[in-house]
């Protein structure tokens, strides 16, 4: 019986508790090249260490920051760029369809990193032109 228990029930329980998160994407580039993005991931890293969020965008809304969600989000589209205040306005829906403006302001190296059909991905993400949310985990 418990052997049965280790075997069957202990594996279960770990797959349902594990923190982390995977999310899958259609990103398009300022190019417009579209490409599905896997196991997506932020790379806010600077010079004093790693700093990645695979929950979902670091936004700006007025004063306060906010994490979005993959989970909750069916797309991001970029809607301006301010180059000299290294910021970005953002259209975010969400998948109930209500539309929240935000923006997103440049900390550390802004990279989304993930797996592609042709292997490692990363773009910054001042190159994005929007982000569509395929299946988040």
């Amino acid at each position: 019986m418990r052997r049965m228990f280790f075997g069957l029930v202990f594996p279960a329980f770990l797959a349902l508790t594990a923190t982390a998160y995977a999310a899958d994407v259609r990103v398009i580039d300022s190019g417009g090249v579209e490409v599905l993005v896997r196991e997506i991931s932020i790379d806010y890293s600077g010079l004093l260490g790693s700093d990645k969020e695979t929950e979902g965008l670091r936004v700006s809304q007025g004063e306060a920051s906010v994490t979005a969600k993959w989970a909750d989000i069916q797309s991001i589209t970029i809607t301006g760029r301010d180059a000299t205040a290294a910021r970005m306005t953002l259209e975010i829906v969400l998948k109930d369809g209500k539309k929240v403006s935000a923006s997103l302001v440049r900390k550390g190296r802004m990279k989304l990193t993930g797996k592609a059909d042709l292997g490692e991905y990363s773009i910054d993400l001042e190159k994005v032109r929007k982000i569509t949310t395929v299946s988040a985990k």
